[in-house]
């Protein structure tokens, strides 16, 4: 039979085939431990087709497999979660799970979760141009009450692994969108200062925000392009890191200490060496959490240098006369990063400006005050309309460089 494209929109009739379903319930019988080490996985009707993922359907699912219940010896409730492979070995580090578990007759498979699963099998970008993949699918079969004690979560009995299966998928590119349609997830560098601190409270002292990129750069994870231009000093070693209190994913250099290798680490890897510029200087480093790539550019500018940075508005009993409250400055040389916590006791407009003059002042790219899409991270333009803030607690970050700023809620 020559092989067909099928669009997902026909895998919705699959229910009137009458599938047999994962059985819920088994007779009781004697616990052998070799008799659940593996379960049988049905080989779907389309199996032989390619599925072929659209943007339009990202919401649908785009096969409903069916399987034979793990014989535990008891009667159990059993939960499936799907992993998915290039290689049928489905060794640690080469397969990706789907977040959604299933309990019950039907283990359901997600258009954008399996859209997500092979970009990430992928290394976090498609080819171009994309073709059809060759995709391994396996369900992981386990007890969700089977633990010990309510304090234990410890599985008593182990998760089971059905066989594998072969399918023909032709994936996606997910749509990007403007960072203000979006809640971008930038990348952060820390160690510069020597102290390594890489939590909330290191934010803006020793853990620095990566900027935001104008265009349309981010998918709906907020993973995109992001950019940081700053004085580096060669002495000082540094990573890259993505989550705040966590090592689990970095960017460090491969092969020893520099910025000639850059090497991301996912969860399971080893950790790469710190960065070093070869050279004291200004450099731009832009970082691309979708294609997973990270560049270091030298750049020549003599940026203006300001002695201090103040938050001013009409809240905490001023009126826009003076500045509320004066940003700390990240370094005592060459220092372009500076950051506070504010805590507003209302909705309240407000600006950033330097040297307690209206001269140089940093607002948003908005077309009216208080527009709330630039609330929280953003490019601040020179002379722009008025930030807007609700009531909380904040750390607020601003690169003097490039403009680029946080309002980070606590």
């Amino acid at each position: 039979m020559d092989m067909k494209k099928i669009n997902i929109l026909i895998v919705a009739i699959l229910c009137v085939f009458g599938f047999s379903a994962c059985e819920d319930t088994i007779d009781p019988i004697l616990n052998d431990a070799d008799s659940y080490k593996t379960f049988k996985l049905n080989q779907p009707v389309y199996a032989n087709m390619t599925y072929e993922l659209t943007n339009a359907n990202a919401d649908m699912n785009m096969e409903a497999l069916t399987c034979v219940q793990p014989n535990y010896g008891f009667t159990a409730a059993v939960t499936y979660t799907t992993q998915v492979s290039f290689a049928n070995t489905f060794a640690a580090g080469t397969f990706q799970e789907l977040p959604t578990t299933v309990n019950g007759e039907e283990v359901h498979i997600n258009t954008l979760e399996m859209d997500k699963a092979i970009i990430g099998l992928y290394g976090g970008a498609l080819p171009n141009p994309v073709v059809e993949k060759e995709v391994y699918i396996r369900l992981k079969a386990f007890i969700s009450d089977a633990t010990p004690s309510p304090l234990n979560d410890t599985l008593i009995v182990k998760p089971v692994y059905s066989n594998s299966i072969k399918l023909k998928i032709k994936p996606y590119v997910l749509p990007l969108f403007a960072y203000t349609d979006v809640t971008p997830r930038p990348w952060y560098i820390v160690g510069l200062d020597g102290l390594w601190k890489n939590e909330v409270a290191g934010l803006g002292s020793s853990l620095i925000p990566f900027g935001v990129v104008d265009g349309k750069k981010y998918n709906l994870n907020g993973d995109g392009e992001f950019t940081y231009t700053g004085y580096f000093k060669s002495a000082n070693s540094f990573k890259l890191i993505r989550d705040v209190g966590a090592w689990a994913e970095q960017w460090g250099n491969a092969g020893g200490e520099g910025i000639n290798n850059p090497r991301r680490k996912m969860t399971g890897d080893n950790d790469p060496s710190n960065f070093k510029v070869p050279a004291d200087g200004f450099y731009t480093v832009t970082i691309n959490s979708i294609e997973n790539t990270a560049t270091f550019v030298p750049v020549s500018i003599t940026p203006a240098t300001y002695t201090t940075v103040g938050l001013i508005g009409a809240f905490a009993g001023n009126d826009w006369s003076s500045d509320v409250v004066s940003l700390t400055a990240n370094a005592s040389v060459n220092n372009h990063i500076w950051y506070t916590t504010y805590t507003f006791d209302g909705e309240h407009q407000c600006k950033l400006r330097a040297n307690g003059s209206w001269d140089v002042n940093w607002g948003t790219a908005g077309g009216s005050d208080g527009n709330k899409l630039y609330s929280a991270v953003g490019i601040g333009v020179p002379g722009g309309k008025n930030f807007v803030q609700s009531a909380g607690t904040y750390i607020i970050i601003l690169n003097d460089i490039t403009g680029s700023y946080y309002f980070i809620r606590k």
